[in-house]
Formats: structure tokens, sequence, C-alpha cells
């Protein structure tokens, strides 16, 4: 016996029992193989299995006055987390603090939503990216959090409100970190590994570079615009993620800007994921940077103190129930 087609309104969508019930269709229909069942009076026209259609469906079943936080918030504004963060489950929900707990364990529940700022990301109501940044503070790391806080400062062009947020927060979890991820939180970085790029070079004992700066000829024409530039120095450092191998033709225009500037005496070197994560690459390209930034006596390891002050918390997100 064929199943009973969806009605338009309801296929290829999550929907409430309520919405189904009132389209005309049966519990027989509603507990069909072919749809899922990501929340409790909720239902899918196939797998919700990406962040957007998920929270969208959660919109239907979940009280008007929730946003979406912490890890969900992230992942809905496009803000970049460590892997372990990158999760469908929980959804991390935030309610006023008067207000009762969403009490389904699908769910993370959080209160405080009076306190933070929200935005619209696709449709459905979030914690702002500034709250946001305070909010994983212990859910992240030191190194986590100015990437995150570096992807911010991008957007929104300054680092001033994700200040704001730490200044309006009374005892904040995980106070000490953000004020340290703070400081190094920088407008300019163009991906994550920039920006711990750009961590590895502060700490290892080299100078602070400028970020993606416009690089001129002696005779002020355009040469180019590059990820690290040391200006007074004549260097120039460029972070080759997997795109730059991906086309012939990306792989031409970046060797095209290398010898153009090496033509214009800068010193030109590239660094891809290799070399920050390998410890032999890493202190062949420090020491390469070093040499040309006339920097003696580098220390090639991050502070181990700086490491055990800041660990990375380790605890995954689990739901209620």
């Amino acid at each position: 016996m064929s199943r009973i087609l969806l009605p338009p309104g309801l296929a290829g969508r999550a929907f409430s029992v309520a919405e189904a019930a009132d389209a005309g269709l049966g519990e027989g229909r509603l507990r069909g193989g072919d749809l899922s069942r990501p929340l409790h009076g909720l239902r899918g026209d196939g797998l919700l299995t990406d962040a957007v259609a998920l929270a969208r469906g959660a919109r239907l079943v979940l009280p008007d006055d929730v946003a979406f936080s912490h890890c969900t918030a992230a992942a809905l504004l496009g803000l970049p987390v460590p892997r372990l963060r990158e999760h469908l489950w929980p959804l991390h929900v935030m309610r006023a603090s008067g207000r009762n707990r969403i009490d389904r364990p699908e769910c993370l529940a959080h209160r405080g939503l009076e306190s933070r700022g929200t935005t619209y990301a696709h449709g459905v109501p979030v914690v702002g990216m500034a709250d946001t940044w305070c909010d994983l503070a212990d859910l992240l790391g030191l190194d986590d959090l100015v990437v995150l806080g570096d992807a911010v400062a991008a957007r929104l062009g300054t680092v001033t409100p994700l200040a704001a947020a730490l200044g309006r927060r009374t005892r904040p979890r995980g106070a000490r970190v953000l004020r340290e991820a703070l400081r190094w939180i920088r407008v300019g970085s163009g991906s994550p590994m920039e920006s711990r790029t750009r961590l590895l070079f502060v700490r290892s004992g080299l100078p602070e570079p400028e970020l993606n700066l416009q690089v001129c000829h002696d005779d002020g024409g355009f040469l180019c615009v590059s990820d690290f530039v040391w200006r007074r120095q004549r260097v120039i450092g460029e972070y080759q993620g997997a795109d730059h191998f991906e086309s012939f033709g990306r792989g031409d225009d970046d060797i095209s800007r290398r010898l153009l500037a090496e033509d214009s005496r800068w010193k030109y070197i590239e660094v891809t994921k290799n070399d920050y994560f390998n410890t032999g690459r890493r202190h062949a390209m420090l020491s390469r940077f070093a040499r040309y930034l006339g920097v003696e006596g580098a220390a090639f390891r991050p502070s181990r103190a700086l490491e055990s002050r800041f660990p990375t918390p380790s605890m995954v997100c689990r739901g209620r129930g």
C-alpha cells in the first residue's frame, strides 16, 4: 500500500504535528518511516541534517520567547568553532531568567536572554555575535575564543562590541579567559588559521604583523593585499589554505603575486597548515621569519605556562533528560 503524499505546504520541510492535523493527516501517516522525528511534536520530510533546517523546524514547537544560543547560535551565524562544537544536538536554547527552562531532551536550556542582544539568522532568533562569544567562554579555550572573536570583529568591523558585551556581564563564566582573549583579538583576520598563525608569531617572539594590508610599489602603485605584513622590514607572510591548491587559476595568481612582490624587494613567505601543526616545519618557518625580520632569540614554542592557564575545555554539550 502506497503512502499518502504530503500536502504541498508540508512537503520538503519540517512541520508540527498540529500543522499536520490541520492539513488532514492522521496519526498513522505521522508514524510513517519516511518522516523524521527531530523533536517531540515535530516531523520532518526526510532527515534534518543541517543546523538551519533543524532550527527552523524547532521554532514551530518551541515557545516564541526562545532564542538559539551558544554552539547553535554560532552555527546559525556562521561563526568558527572547533569541530567538537559543530553539532546538531543538543540545540542550545535561551530564555529570560524569569521564564521556565525549556524541558526537552533534545535541548540544552540556558537563562539570561534579557541581558543579551539578539538578532535573526536564517529567519530564526539567535543571541547576537558578541554575546555568543561571551557565552562560549566555558566551552572554548583561549585560542578558540580569539579565533571566534577575530571572526566577529571582522564581521562588525571593530572589537568594541566584544568589549561592551563582556563589560555588561556580572560575574560571567570564563571572565579571566575572555579578558585575556580580548587582548589578542584583532580586526582584519581572514580565516581561523590566519588567527592561529598570528598568535603563533607573537608568542614566538616575532613582532605583530598588520593584517590583510594593501601593499604598494615604491611609486605608490598597487602591488597586492597580503595576510601578514611587516612594512618596515618589507616582509610578507601569506597563509595558503586548501583553496590555494584546488585550481590552476588560483595557484597561478598566487605565484604571480609572489613574484611581483619579490621583484619589488619584498621578502615573501608562504605558510600552510603543515607549517603550523608539524613541529619541524613550524620551527623552520618561524626561523625564516625571524631571520627576515631581524629577530634574534625567538622562542619557537608557545609558552607552556599560557597553555596551562587557559586549557581547552573537554566537556561535551549534553541535553537535559
